[in-house]
């Protein structure tokens, strides 16, 4: 009988399930270190979640970033007219405050007497490198502010660790927007190219010269395959430095950043994605990076390195391939295995795709966002009961 009434709950859909009234909408203020900046598109996407939800949403940028090469949304939705690159001496119109990195974190309680709610959002370098180097930076935070945010459960272990509440963490995945990375099967070319690809930013954390050196003993074997590597940074001399040592100048190309439009084609072509992450000496360390989740979306098959969160994406030889940290003959490894088993393809694919759109789909975890700021301003954030609430809902929905 119970699965009866759920059934009929699901065929009266969501709007006749609750007779409340809508709830107000927020005024939202982001604060983030550029913008524009073409390839912080995880950030972009939150931002114009919340827009699509209905909420007014304000941008402050510590730096102005470039207006001319831009992502597509940033027009769209006419987030530079949306966005400031000084405070107005008072924060009192906004109901949130939302730090989308925690290195940026400074007392807006004290400098501006604001009394809304404090969400802060950690991605990688603000709570390794950074918090390595400033022991205790957010004892004071953990107090004053209402909500940390990080981006993988590895960084919510980091959190407990350095004190703060539990009461006061919710891990939240950065998402991808699953409508625009369309799945295709990816067959082992019989005659032809292998493309294999790898983005972002050209910093040491990256660990692209792993990559690097695995294909160029790859394509002594194999001298169809192709390498390319999108992105920017201090970087690029090194790596282009080291493709000519190496000699496979003209089977590795390093290019720029490109276009959300431009670079969905590079992956459409290519058949491999590798993120070779490594923690850095200063303990740098990325979370889960959207590349990543991008590439699997799409049908890419993935390998990556055992770092951070990389393994609450990945499980290994399901989705994808996990290899250890600063080892290219284990990428030389996964990349074999899957040139000699494409019968593995398949289902591989099948499960990178259906991890992502499980749980990093901008949608619903735009839902999940908007959810979780409502409840902080009801005062109803506390993890357990908050999760037991929204398990909940979702059965009913």
């Amino acid at each position: 009988m119970k699965n009866v009434y759920i059934l009929f709950l699901l065929l009266l859909g969501p709007g006749l399930l609750f007779c409340q009234e809508p709830k107000k909408p927020m005024k939202i203020l982001v604060m983030v270190s550029c913008f524009p900046k073409i390839n912080n598109v995880s950030v972009m996407n939150q931002i114009t979640g919340l827009i699509d939800r209905g909420h007014e949403v304000h941008i402050f940028s510590f730096l102005p970033g470039n207006l001319v090469n831009v992502q597509k949304d940033v027009i769209t939705y006419d987030l530079v007219n949306k966005t400031m690159y000084e405070l107005p001496s008072s924060l009192d119109e906004y109901d949130i405050v939302i730090f989308s990195m925690g290195h940026k974190l400074f007392d807006i309680r004290k400098t501006h007497n604001f009394k809304g709610k404090i969400v802060v959002f950690l991605r990688g370098y603000d709570i390794t490198t950074f918090l390595t180097q400033n022991p205790h930076i957010y004892d004071h935070y953990f107090e004053i502010c209402d909500l940390f945010m990080p981006v993988c459960e590895a960084f919510e272990k980091i959190l407990k660790k350095e004190g703060c509440s539990p009461d006061k963490i919710i891990v939240y995945h950065s998402s991808i927007d699953c409508s625009k990375f369309i799945f295709q099967k990816k067959k082992l070319p019989k005659k032809g190219i292998i493309n294999i690809v790898s983005a972002g930013r050209f910093v040491e954390k990256k660990g692209l010269e792993y990559s690097i050196q695995a294909v160029a003993k790859l394509v002594k074997k194999y001298p169809n395959i192709r390498y390319t590597i999108l992105g920017g940074g201090t970087l690029r001399k090194k790596y282009r430095q080291l493709v000519e040592e190496l000699k496979v100048k003209d089977k590795i190309t390093i290019g720029h950043w490109l276009t959300l439009e431009d670079y969905i084609n590079v992956l459409h072509n290519s058949h491999f994605f590798v993120l070779p992450s490594i923690t850095t000496e200063a303990n740098n360390q990325e979370g889960i990076a959207n590349v990543l989740k991008e590439a699997m979306a799409i049908g890419l098959l993935a390998i990556a390195t055992e770092h951070s969160g990389n393994a609450e994406l990945i499980q290994h030889k399901v989705s994808g391939f996990l290899v250890p940290e600063r080892n290219s003959n284990a990428i030389v490894e996964a990349i074999e295995f899957f040139i000699n088993n494409p019968n593995k393809w398949a289902s591989i694919q099948r499960a990178a795709k259906n991890k992502i759109h499980a749980e990093f789909n901008k949608e619903k975890e735009n839902d999940r966002l908007e959810a979780i700021l409502y409840a902080l301003l009801e005062k109803q954030i506390n993890e357990k009961k908050w999760r037991e609430s929204w398990q909940y809902e979702l059965l009913l929905f």
